[in-house]
């Protein structure tokens, strides 16, 4: 009995998230935004709300995650014309039923159990490393 408790509690890190895009919205105010609502793929719960700006500064790439709720903040800045590329692309996605797959590169590890439940203990930002777009189209 204590083997299967102790299985239960391993954690392990991971620098990647694994996100899947279930709606898209565009907001189109003084400045251009992507706001994408994602399930993720590799952390058992919660949501993610992804959002693609325009970088104005110095800027950076990061994640927010809340301790009291179960959801976790993206913020991707891109200049215009990779913003314009990145709906160029998703607007030739025409198979409804494959999802746009994000993967987030982490400056730092996250910790999840065997069972994918992601370990927040405070509020958390994050700086991403990388992100790379996997957008299905036929």
């Amino acid at each position: 009995m204590k083997s299967i408790q102790i299985e239960k509690n391993k954690w392990e890190k991971i620098n990647k998230i694994v996100l899947r895009v279930d709606n898209i919205d565009l907001i189109h105010r003084k400045n251009l935004t992507i706001n994408f609502v994602c399930g993720f793929e590799n952390i058992s719960r919660g949501r993610c709300v992804l959002l693609v700006k325009e970088k104005n500064k110095k800027q950076i790439d990061n994640l927010f995650i809340h301790n009291d709720k179960a959801l976790m903040e993206v913020n991707i800045f891109l200049d215009y014309k990779k913003i314009d590329s990145l709906l160029y692309h998703i607007s030739l996605k025409r198979n409804s039923s494959k999802k746009i797959k994000v993967t987030i590169s982490t400056s730092d590890s996250l910790m999840i159990n065997q069972k994918g439940d992601l370990y927040v203990d405070s509020e958390t930002k994050i700086k991403i490393n990388e992100i790379n777009w996997n957008i299905p189209l036929l």
